[in-house]
Parts: structure tokens; C-alpha cells; sequence
């Protein structure tokens, strides 16, 4: 249904089909992924100072990609870490 939901909503530009696909895709990813059966917990814990924190300037400085295969990886993955890089300037 939820694949009926999206096409209907694509092909008359119809709102409500949308909201039923999120709806039933959100239900199924709940229920079938461990994600989904994750659940965020936010701490009211103490917190790091911001200067205490490295400049994401120096923390992608450390970020490689270019040992990764096509074998372990798809030609999209590699495409999109290649935009991801060239973004950061790496």
C-alpha cells in the first residue's frame, strides 16, 4: 500500500497520498528495522563548553575516503562521498 500511496501521490500531485506514504513507510521502518526500534534519549546532563569543542575546520581534516573500492561500495556512495569531500574542500 505504501508504494500505491507515493505513486498516487507523483502522479496527481495529490497531498494526502503523501502524508499516508510517510505514515505507513515511518510504521514499517519502526517495525522491521532495528532503527526503528531505537528510541532518542536526551540527557539533561551536564554539557561541553563550546570552546572546549574542535573547529570542524580540524575534525575533517581526518576524514578519508580514498581507500574504499567500488567492491565495497556502490558507484553512488562514491559519487556522493566525492561531493561530500570536494564540499569540505578535501
Amino acid at each position: 500500500m505504501s508504494i500505491a500511496n507515493l505513486q498516487e501521490a507523483v502522479k496527481n500531485d495529490n497531498k494526502n497520498a503523501y502524508e499516508k506514504y510517510v505514515a505507513t513507510t515511518t510504521e514499517s521502518v519502526g517495525a522491521c528495522t532495528l532503527r526503528g526500534q531505537l528510541e532518542i534519549v536526551l540527557s539533561s546532563g551536564p554539557t561541553v563548553d563550546l570552546s572546549e569543542v574542535e573547529p570542524a575546520a580540524e575534525i575533517v581534516k581526518r576524514f578519508a575516503t580514498g581507500a574504499m573500492s567500488f567492491g565495497s561500495i556502490s558507484i553512488e556512495a562514491h559519487q556522493t562521498l566525492a561531493v561530500a569531500m570536494n564540499r569540505l574542500g578535501e
